[in-house]
């Protein structure tokens, strides 16, 4: 026979100061794993709606991304030869040499600081090649001009990025660049960057090759083909295909995510042990009451089984609690320093169901790890002494 739930209830409102600050702690901790949690899906979520099934990075061998590679001009041509590389519809091979470069730019909050935000010179054909890259506002930039078109992310994120601002860029940052449009890329890692003439950021910063190859092919099925090619000994150069490129790029969250594990156990066990206090407290304090209840006819079993629930009670309402507050922050815009590319990603903190999931399995395992020894001690209490103290 159970014990009915507004037993249990009931219970929690007697001791208020011990099982307000049980709930406090369980909310936190839940508020923390989400807010972490949030963190990683977010940068994963920007990186994985980047690039093209149909699209080969190209970069130097050993170097760890765009921004540690350079392509000279005479490796660039033998790109030339890629099987499978795809024309535009004026007739031009839709290979993209791009240059990848940073510049300072004061963050929009966090009292200005300032942010290394990615420029990336590029030709028209890259607009070929990266389909996914749309103006919303303004215009392309013109070829040969001080012109720069920005991300959509980068805009919501930095200073000085609106149409008609100019951005000092170049070796000593005397270079003006004027906005004249804003682009999205499907929300990708592609909108926290700056656009630029290639030929004209070639010369701010006086580098003379290419930090990598934006390749475009007739298929997804041409990929194997061309990757092959391009890392032989005919090209010797380093290709993957591009979501490939991104997705690795991702998985730096990982290591996120394992420090994210061990934060979140070290506060757990904080949790279990504050559980365990005011479920012991709350065992303490009614001794005469659960001995009634076995002489009623209610079993060990039965105690037991009060006292994990009560605790559960706690921990699910903590962990509703502790969901909802990290939905405010859900949505809202971030910026995120690789240490592989050395820019910012602007990214978008996300609870997901997933998220939820974790948080709900957390509080869980704590409410039942601080309840466990609490409730067996309970259900051994000693009916005959416990009714003659009372």
């Amino acid at each position: 026979m159970a014990l009915p739930l507004s037993y249990n209830w009931r219970n929690l409102f007697v001791r208020k100061l011990s099982t307000a600050l049980t709930f406090t702690v369980v909310a936190v901790v839940v508020l923390v794993l989400a807010v972490l949690l949030s963190f990683a899906a977010g940068i994963r979520a920007s990186l994985a709606r980047t690039g093209s099934p149909g699209n080969v990075l190209v970069i130097k061998p050993g170097a760890t991304s765009e921004s540690t590679s350079f392509l000279l001009p005479e490796e660039v041509a033998r790109l030339l030869q890629t099987p499978g590389l795809a024309r535009g519809k004026d007739g031009r091979m839709l290979l993209s040499q791009e240059m990848y470069v940073q510049t300072s730019i004061p963050r929009r909050h966090n009292g200005g600081n300032m942010a290394n935000v990615a420029v990336r010179g590029v030709d028209d054909t890259a607009f070929d090649v990266h389909e996914d890259v749309r103006i919303l506002e303004g215009r392309r930039f013109r070829q040969g001009t001080l012109e720069i078109i920005v991300g959509r992310a980068a805009r919501e994120r930095y200073q000085n990025l609106r149409i008609g601002s100019e951005v000092g860029m170049g070796r000593l940052g005397d270079r003006k660049f004027r906005v004249v449009g804003v682009f999205e890329a499907g929300g990708g890692a592609l909108e926290s960057e700056i656009w630029a003439p290639r030929t004209i950021l070639s010369d701010s910063y006086h580098r003379r090759f290419a930090s990598s190859a934006a390749l475009r092919l007739s298929g997804p099925e041409w990929v194997p083909a061309a990757v092959s090619y391009i890392n032989g000994p005919t090209v010797q150069l380093e290709a993957r295909r591009e979501t490939d490129y991104y997705r690795e790029l991702a998985a730096k969250t990982r290591e996120i995510v394992v420090l994210t594990t061990i934060l979140i156990a070290i506060m757990g066990v904080g949790a279990v042990f504050a559980v365990a206090n005011t479920m012991y407290a709350a065992v303490d304090g009614r001794r005469r009451e659960i001995a009634m209840l076995r002489t009623i006819g209610f079993n060990r079993r039965s105690i037991m089984l009060a006292f994990v629930i009560e605790s559960l009670l706690v921990t699910t309402l903590a962990c509703a609690c502790g969901l909802a507050a990290s939905l405010l922050v859900s949505g809202s815009r971030q910026d995120y320093l690789s240490d592989v590319t050395w820019t910012v990603l602007a990214y978008e903190l996300r609870v997901t169901p997933g998220i939820a999931a974790a948080a709900l399995a957390v509080s869980t395992l704590v409410g039942i790890c601080g309840a466990l020894a609490p409730a067996v001690r309970a259900s051994r209490t000693r009916v005959i002494e416990a009714l003659r103290k009372a």
